[in-house]
């Protein structure tokens, strides 16, 4: 028996299950995931199946997302304003949210707050920089606003996640 070669066709003609799982699949893909939406397309017509035209739903292009990326990683410390971000990439603050939100899953803030507690949580890990001076590295307001929203998301206070997760020093205790 010789091994299969064309795989366009199952012994009972072309597989449209899987190209309409490869379709749904495709049109599921975040518009930022250009390596993963060609090799699906390229399954797709190995299947014998058409990928669905390209319909643009908003969000934001390539190269705003990484610019956006860029700017708030490095201005992490500072106050980052939501008007701020819209005109380094040209929109108005509304098409600015919408667009945000659709790109990135979130909202701007929750992108940002998310951003500061990673972070903090690698602060906590790497250095033994107390909680405070962590907090304004991370652009929050103080250690209890940084406290408040750490427990929110890890589940811990900064100190007693630092004394499980992380820092050398508290090895030694």
């Amino acid at each position: 028996m010789q091994p299969a070669t064309d795989f366009t066709e199952t012994p009972n003609g072309p597989s449209p299950g899987l190209a309409a799982l490869l379709a749904d699949v495709l049109g599921d893909l975040p518009p930022e995931q250009h390596g993963v939406r060609s090799k699906i397309v390229s399954a797709l017509r190995m299947v014998g199946g058409e990928p669905p035209p390209s319909i643009h739903r908003g969000g934001l292009a390539p190269w705003q997302v990484n610019r956006l990326k860029a700017h708030i990683e490095a201005r992490l410390e500072a106050p980052l304003r939501l008007k701020e971000a819209a005109g380094l990439i040209g929109v108005s603050c509304s098409h600015f949210s919408r667009a945000f939100k659709k790109a990135f899953g979130q909202s701007f803030s929750r992108y940002v707050i998310a951003l500061r507690l990673e972070r903090a949580r690698q602060l906590l890990t790497e250095t033994d920089q107390s909680i405070s001076d962590i907090a304004l590295a991370c652009g929050l307001s103080d250690q209890p606003h940084l406290t408040r929203l750490f427990h929110r998301s890890y589940g811990a206070p900064p100190h007693a996640w630092r004394r499980a997760h992380g820092w050398r020093a508290y090895a030694a205790e």
